[in-house]
């Protein structure tokens, strides 16, 4: 892996060689590429591969090196653990070849730990609930993540042609039984094609995505385990043919998605910008151990609209969006045969959001200064059909962000502060036919995220040129969250590198 990466590294000082030469210094670049109101509208250039011909008329490298620390009293979601410690390599460039062609490039290197995670031994949770292992004794976690990706853009008479590949690869594992050993594959393609019109620019994208996770879990002592591993359906459901029981067994994830997407924005910065995009992926769960068939199929849809306006010190942005995740059961004809003779779609996860975001800038002497309010909405209804089961959540979020800027011939420092507060209208919670210890961490997991919070951020960047194309770089940042009852949780990062 660490080969590859370095490969991925290397690979970016081409493009720095062959980019058009810069117009401004390395400072002045990081200033334009960290601009509040290009963060209101960098969405909108990184999801579409043609539309990163129009994200600046300069070019930005950074290789650093971040340490991300995570700690809580007591778990909001005890499948993702109480606490995380990582440490990582990583790399990322945007290099304006010329007026017709962009080249990008990111590659990342991450190693850490997960702490006391329970009800869940597999990867990549948020994507595959409610299709996952699980017990109740949990533990720590070891992690690795490996991943890299890029893209080209060029503008050929009206149109440009754009095409962005990532893959990721990962491993999580434990050495205290349940023993889970999970590898990761994830590989994304996009293409990108852009047609000019006099003041706007529409994009079209089309996007592959194949996803695949091999899950061994061990016991080391099977007649001594104090767990054993439930292959659960949602909402507290699960198997009953395969769960209950210690002994070792392989599970296999295979996905396939795709994403087609639609945007208008400007092609001089100023002016309106719009997307519209359907992401759909299909995750099927194999019991390598027991059949050559799936045993559940998870069909996740999400389809997301987004608006904004941007007129130099001001911006203003809106999106929404709505995910269904249905997990349908299979019945198979009997263990070792390859005959599904039935199918039920059991789960279904009904998913709406929506934000708003305004920001203003404005600039006093020798210092740039920053605004940001913004209000969030969102909802979740989760039911399972048969025993019939309901959970309902909602959250409603107002936050506020500002900023100051110093730039300096030989500094640029920044510095980040704002509050966000939370709290939820309602709450529903049915859960019938459920056991004990599952349904107690059902219901303590939906108390918790109706709970109200508040949670305050800092940060600090300070970046010291060394030469006109060369900078060094540290930012440390702050985010804890109070929530009513008393329980608090803190995330801590730190980040050195050079920019270029």
């Amino acid at each position: 892996m660490m080969k590859a990466l370095f490969l991925s590294i290397l690979a970016l000082l081409p493009a720095a060689a062959s980019a058009q030469r810069d117009t401004l210094g390395v400072l002045e670049r990081s200033s334009v590429f960290s601009a509040e109101d290009e963060r209101a509208v960098a969405g909108f250039h990184t999801e579409s591969p043609a539309m990163m011909l129009y994200r600046s008329e300069q070019s930005l490298s950074q290789i650093s090196l971040r340490i991300d620390l995570r700690r809580e009293q007591e778990a909001l979601l005890q499948p993702l653990g109480d606490g995380a410690l990582d440490g990582g390599f990583y790399a990322e460039s945007y290099r304006r070849l010329s007026e017709r062609s962009a080249a990008w490039a990111d590659a990342r290197y991450v190693r850490g730990n997960r702490r006391n995670v329970c009800w869940n031994s597999t990867a990549d949770y948020l994507l595959l609930y409610p299709c996952i292992t699980a017990d109740s004794a949990g533990g720590n976690l070891s992690t690795e993540e490996y991943a890299f990706g890029g893209g080209y853009v060029h503008r050929v008479g009206r149109f440009d042609l754009a095409i962005r590949g990532d893959y990721r690869a990962g491993q999580e594992y434990r050495q205290v039984d349940p023993r889970p050993h999970n590898v990761v594959s994830d590989f994304t393609i996009k293409l990108g094609v852009g047609m000019q019109f006099p003041q706007y620019v529409l994009g079209l994208d089309l996007q592959g995505r194949l996803y695949k996770q091999d899950q061994d879990i061990d016991f080391f002592y099977p007649p001594g385990a104090s767990s054993s591993e439930l292959y659960m359906t949602g909402l507290g459901s699960y198997y009953t043919r395969y769960s209950l029981n210690s002994e070792s067994f392989n599970i296999g994830y295979d996905g396939k998605g795709c994403l087609l997407a639609a945007q208008l924005m400007p092609r001089h910065a100023k002016g309106w910008y719009a997307r519209a995009a359907f992401e759909s992926l299909t995750t099927e769960r194999l019991n390598k151990s027991n059949n050559t068939v799936p045993i559940t199929r998870l069909k996740t849809r999400q389809a997301t609209l987004s608006a904004a306006y941007r007129s130099g010190r001001w911006s203003l942005r809106a999106g929404g969006g709505y995910e269904l995740r249905r997990s349908i059961e299979m019945i198979a004809d009997r263990t070792g045969h390859s005959v599904i003779v039935d199918e039920q779609a059991m789960y279904k996860n009904r998913i709406w959001h929506a934000d708003a975001e305004a920001t203003v800038e404005w600039r006093r002497g020798t210092v740039n200064y920053m605004l940001s309010p913004r209000a969030e909405w969102r909802q979740s209804t989760a039911t399972y059909a048969y025993p019939a089961r309901r959970m309902r959540l909602a959250q409603f979020c107002g936050a506020v962000r500002g900023s100051a800027e110093w730039l300096r011939p030989q500094w640029r420092v920044k510095a980040t502060a704002g509050i966000g507060c939370y709290v939820s209208p309602d709450e529903e919670v049915s859960l019938s036919n459920v056991l004990n210890n599952i349904s107690e961490y059902l219901t303590y997991t939906a108390a918790r995220l109706s709970g109200r919070a508040v949670s305050p951020e800092v940060s600090l960047r300070a970046e010291r040129r060394l030469s006109r194309n060369l900078a060094c770089f540290a930012e440390a940042g702050w985010t804890p969250r109070f929530y009513s009852g008393g329980l608090s949780e803190h995330v801590l990062t730190a980040t050195f590198g050079i920019l270029f």
